[in-house]
C-alpha cells in the first residue's frame, strides 16, 4: 500500500511538473517577437500648433554639418567621416548658428525641410532581466526653448536635440510602464494611465524644447526633472518656468531600428551640435554648455529599467 501510495504521489508530481513546464513553454513561445512589439507600441507624436520642427532622420543634419575636434587651442575643423567614439568631437550645422537664438529658427527649419525627411523615430527593443524594454529616440535639428508663446526675449537654444520615450513590458510582452524624457531627466506613468490611441502612447511634445508630456497644456517645471538653477534663472528674469504643449499636427513616425553599433553614427560619442546658448532681456547671449550626445551615450540607453523607475511619476 505504501509503495502504491508513493507511486501515485510520484505520478502526480510528474504530471504537475509537466503542466508547469508546458505553461512556461507556452508563455515563452507566445511572446511576440521584439520587432513586432517595437512597431505595436510606437508613440504617436502630437506637436504644438506653432512647432516648426518634427522628429526626422539624422541624415540631413549630418549632410549639413561639419566635424570639429577639441584641441588645446580650441575647436578645430577636421575631415570626416564621423569617428567611432570621439568624445572630444562635435558637429556644427554649417549654414546656421545657435548664437542667433530664436532668430535662427527659420534657418534651421529651412535646412531641415530641404531634405524632405518623413517623421522618424529610432527604435530599439531588448530584454533586460525580467523586462522587455522598448526605446524610441527622436531627433530634432534645433531646440529653441522660450517660456512665452510666441517666443520672446528669454530663450535657451542648442543644435541637435535628442529626446526619448521608453516602455517597460513584462516578459510576456504586456506593457507595464512608460517613461518620457523631459529636460534633465524624465517622468513615468503606469501604462494603464498613459493616454493612447489603440496600442500607441500619445506623446505631447513641448514647443521648442521638445520635452515629452502625457497631456496637452501649459506645464510648470518640476524641480525634480528640470535643473533648479535654470528654473531660478527664468524666474529672476520675470518669466514663468513652463513648457507649452498643445493639439497641433499629429504624427505617426516611421520606426527605424537601431543598435549600439548600427547605423555607424550610433557609435559617435561626440556632441550633436555647436553648443547651447542662453539669452535674457538686456544682455548678450552666453554659452551655457553643450549639445547632447547620441542615444547610446545616455544613461537611459545603458540602464533603461533603473533609469525609468527612478524618474518621478508625472
Amino acid at each position: 500500500m505504501r509503495r502504491l501510495a508513493l507511486l501515485a504521489k510520484l505520478h502526480c508530481a510528474t504530471w504537475l511538473l509537466f503542466l508547469a513546464s508546458g505553461a512556461v513553454a507556452h508563455s515563452a513561445t507566445s511572446t511576440p517577437p521584439l520587432p513586432t512589439l517595437l512597431a505595436r507600441y510606437s508613440p504617436i507624436v502630437v506637436l504644438h500648433p506653432q512647432e516648426r520642427f518634427a522628429p526626422v532622420t539624422v541624415d540631413g543634419f549630418l549632410a549639413d554639418s561639419d566635424l570639429y575636434q577639441r584641441t588645446s587651442s580650441g575647436w578645430q575643423k577636421v575631415d570626416g567621416p564621423l569617428p567611432s567614439g570621439g568624445s572630444d568631437y562635435r558637429l556644427d550645422q554649417r549654414s546656421c548658428s545657435p548664437r542667433d537664438g530664436i532668430a535662427a529658427i527659420d534657418c534651421y527649419a529651412s535646412a531641415q525641410d530641404a531634405h524632405a525627411s518623413p517623421p522618424t523615430v529610432y527604435g530599439n527593443a531588448s530584454r533586460r532581466g525580467d523586462r522587455i524594454v522598448l526605446q524610441y529616440w527622436f531627433f530634432y535639428a534645433y531646440d529653441a526653448y522660450s517660456p512665452t508663446v510666441p517666443a520672446g526675449s528669454f530663450w535657451q537654444v542648442h543644435e541637435g536635440d535628442w529626446e526619448a520615450v521608453a516602455i517597460l513590458l513584462d516578459l510576456d510582452g504586456t506593457p507595464l510602464e512608460a517613461g518620457y524624457s523631459e529636460h534633465s531627466k524624465g517622468v513615468r506613468r503606469d501604462w494603464a494611465k498613459v493616454p493612447k490611441r489603440g496600442t500607441h502612447a500619445l506623446d505631447y511634445v513641448a514647443l521648442g524644447s521638445h520635452a515629452n508630456y502625457f497631456t496637452g497644456k501649459t506645464h510648470r517645471f518640476d524641480p525634480r526633472v528640470v535643473e533648479p538653477l535654470f528654473i531660478s534663472i527664468i524666474k529672476q528674469n520675470g518669466f514663468p518656468p513652463v513648457d507649452h504643449t498643445g493639439n497641433g499636427m499629429v504624427l505617426r513616425p516611421k520606426v527605424v531600428p537601431v543598435t549600439g553599433s548600427s547605423p555607424s553614427w550610433m557609435t559617435f560619442a561626440g556632441f550633436w551640435g555647436e553648443g547651447q546658448f542662453l539669452h535674457a532681456p538686456r544682455s548678450a547671449p552666453v554659452a551655457l554648455g553643450t549639445s547632447p550626445r547620441g542615444p547610446a551615450f545616455h544613461a537611459l540607453w545603458r540602464r533603461p529599467v533603473s533609469v525609468v523607475l527612478g524618474w518621478p511619476r508625472g
